[in-house]
């Protein structure tokens, strides 16, 4: 085939072609030429098999996977054969069976998943009737049942939820085992699930329900099993690292009897599990096949020696994967580069300024772990000029009630006697005002401050010295820059107060909101007016929605590090490098309690981001976000180690004791350190963690007072242990 398509294959890649009977699990390493090497097997098929193309199921994980692999093919193959093989998703087949099972035995269905505004959600409906979408249906369950409006962070996660648990195959009790910050996520489930069998004219289906039913369509419809068992004979995965349990037993199933079976993955590169991707079934590959064959394709062609040697070494942090040793034959570029910087806005100063930097021919990627990373960096580069393509196009920010509430407190502030906008802010500052005085403001309605007629009426005395002050701080905030003006609205009118109870009533995700609240302050720096902040975040909207016309215009991506998976750059900056982003406070949370499979998904995340890189690799991180002391995140710490050795480092370290036993569970774990968590040091007796950043711990002792300690030279001796309870 080399004649025909002029692809030379290593030694691995050409058994793997050559491999066509039973099961094959082949591991590909990032950047080992897996989808080329899935393109000669089936060409192989085609021509020296003599195996008709509708023979052949290649299926991939998503439609731009599929098109991808589908141009590749008829680039090396088009001229060669006329025969078109069929490159499909895993959920397009599922549609198929579950349309030829259903149209078969005469049952009706709609489709109720697809393209929905927030506006058009948010207008809701009239009548009995609900419209039949599945965001229609979740809100109007959720609110029977929880007696309030669901925001659109619960509709999100309440939908990744439902997923994950289809799936996963999950059932019964086990759905209140699953994670969900969304107050009777289990409950408003199983109400959806019956409402939509309840209909007589038809059945009502989700893009999930397509997987579900058609794996319960195989499981019972033996006649159909058969015939689909029958016309394929070879099947080929690919990233199947991502397959959900459902997905993985559809294939089980199709496989059968032959198995001849080609599953293309990476279990390092397992990054979906939110979605239901299970990484177990393929470390099960060997027990569910005993007759398997597992290669393994290590050769990365894509990264410089330093690249590799470091992800290579970083991804053993993981216990659960397949031993290998990922290498290349490319050549020595650059060590991988860690930047420590005093604060947040130090971190974006510095990639703009590198940016500007690099060549027009470079192509350049940041890559963050959430897309409130990417608000915040498009405004610096905005700014600076710099063009760039924003994979991820995530507008929601600027829709969010928090940045609504706070764009309301702003206008309330230029005008006082505003009742409509009070009413949307009254319970989140701390004036304590009800719902009757607010009924009382709209019966008035006499056109003056709102705070002087509530001062005019009878108050408790608590009430009229917070109404005075809150009268007094609205006027100081309507004179404020933007960013100090928030920090008001935060600290002296108790938002962040507000916002905790909001948290802790209903569940909300704090993380992700207090991160929207630091980007709004990181984009008001510098704005001189309280509308020139309403005018920027409106300007940076309408950037952030275009930039997806920059794609072939600009050599710099910005993306989230799940979404840069299968994509390659020159040079790579991975951001907010910080513990509790990556990995997430709940990460680490999950991990303290002993569930380690999130942390060992971070780790696979990380190791994905690092491996974008060809040449440059720079891992930047920080001490400060606003006046908050944050820490370097535990990876950084980890790739540090790797890169500079015991015996290159600067800092002189002493010899370990002989006798420490490291694996004593009482010992204090690097995942485990964070601010004002107690522990006890060998000679210092009890503490608290009160610094933490690069190579030093910083910890008030009770009795010992204030030290500075070497974090690594603790580590490795076992000098810090965990409180015993």
């Amino acid at each position: 085939m080399e004649q025909h398509t002029g692809v030379c294959l290593n030694d691995v890649q050409k058994q793997a072609v050559l491999h066509t009977d039973g099961p094959l699990l082949l591991l590909a390493s990032p950047g080992s030429g897996k989808t080329t090497t899935l393109n000669m097997k089936i060409g192989y098929l085609l021509l020296e098999k003599k195996v008709s193309a509708n023979r052949i199921m290649a299926i991939t994980f998503s439609k731009a996977s599929a098109h991808d692999m589908s141009e590749r093919f008829d680039r090396f193959f088009s001229a060669v054969t006329d025969e078109k093989v069929h490159f499909s998703t895993i959920h397009s087949f599922a549609f198929k069976v579950v349309r030829e099972s259903l149209r078969k035995n005469g049952q009706d269905f709609q489709l109720i998943e697809g393209n929905i505004s927030d506006e058009e959600l948010k207008k809701g409906f009239d009548g009995p009737d609900i419209p039949l979408h599945k965001k229609f249906i979740l809100k109007k369950i959720y609110e029977d049942t929880n007696g309030t409006q669901i925001s659109d962070d619960e509709m999100d996660e309440l939908m990744t939820y439902i997923s994950f648990v289809k799936n996963r195959m999950i059932e019964g009790r086990e759905l209140d085992k699953v994670t969900c910050h969304v107050k009777n996520a289990s409950d408003i489930y199983q109400t959806y699930e019956r409402f939509k069998k309840k209909r007589d004219d038809k059945l009502l289906l989700d893009f999930d329900d397509m997987l579900t039913l058609c794996h319960r369509i195989l499981l019972e419809d033996g006649a159909l099993l058969s015939k689909y068992q029958q016309q394929f004979e070879y099947i080929l995965t690919d990233e199947s690292q991502d397959n959900s349990v459902v997905q993985h037993e559809i294939v089980e199933l199709l496989a059968k009897p032959h198995n001849n079976l080609c599953v293309v993955a990476d279990d390092d590169q397992s990054i979906f599990m939110w979605r239901g991707s299970d990484v177990t079934k393929l470390l099960q590959f060997e027990k569910n096949y005993p007759d398997a064959t597992v290669m393994t394709m290590s050769q990365n062609y894509r990264s410089s020696q330093e690249i590799v040697q470091a992800s290579n070494q970083f991804i053993k942090r993981n216990k659960n994967r397949y031993a290998k040793e990922m290498f290349t034959e490319n050549s020595s570029h650059k060590p991988v580069e860690i930047k420590s910087m005093r604060n947040y806005e130090d971190q974006l100063k510095y990639v703009t300024e590198e940016i500007r930097k690099s060549g027009a021919d470079e192509e350049v990627a940041v890559l963050y772990r959430n897309n409130s990373s990417a608000v915040p960096l498009a405004d610096k580069l905005d700014k600076a000029g710099i063009k760039f393509y924003m994979k991820d196009i995530d507008a929601k920010f600027f829709k969010h009630w928090i940045v609504e509430d706070m764009l309301n407190f702003m206008r309330f502030s230029y005008n006082d006697k505003r009742i409509d906008i009070l009413e949307r802010i009254h319970t989140k500052f701390n004036a304590y005002i009800s719902k009757q005085q607010i009924a009382y403001l709209k019966k008035k309605n006499n056109q003056t401050s709102v705070f002087d007629t509530l001062l005019e009426s009878d108050l408790p005395s608590y009430q009229q010295k917070n109404i005075t002050q809150a009268k007094k701080q609205f006027k100081a905030i309507n004179e404020m820059e933007p960013d100090k003006a928030i920090r008001t609205i935060r600290d002296k009118l108790g938002y962040d107060r507000a916002i905790n109870k909001m948290i802790e009533k209903f569940g909300f995700n704090a993380e992700h909101l207090f991160s929207i609240l630091d980007t709004l302050e990181e984009i008001a720096h510098g704005l001189g007016t309280l509308k020139g902040f309403a005018d920027r975040l409106k300007e940076l909207e309408q950037l952030v929605q275009t930039s997806k016309y920059n794609k072939d215009k600009s050599p710099l991506t910005l993306t989230t590090f799940h979404s840069a998976k299968g994509l390659e750059y020159d040079k790579v900056y991975m951001i907010d490098l910080i513990n509790g982003v990556v990995p997430s406070k709940d990460d680490m949370e999950r991990y303290r309690n002993k569930e380690y499979g999130p942390m060992e998904e971070a780790v696979r995340l990380f190791y994905v981001g690092m491996t974008r890189a060809r040449t440059d690799l720079e891992l930047l991180t920080y001490n400060y976000k606003g006046n908050e002391r944050v820490t370097e995140s535990i990876f950084v710490m980890n790739v540090r180690r790797i890169t500079q050795p015991e015996g290159t480092q600067t800092t002189k370290r002493r010899r370990k004791h002989p006798d420490v036993d490291l694996t004593d569970e009482t010992l204090l774990k690097p995942v485990e350190i964070e601010l004002g968590k107690a522990v006890i040091h060998k000679k210092f007796g009890p503490g608290v963690i009160k610094e933490y950043g690069g190579e030093q711990i910083g910890i008030q002792f009770k009795e010992a007072g204030y030290k500075e300690l070497l974090l690594e030279f603790c580590m490795e001796n076992g000098l810090l242990s965990k409180p015993q309870i």
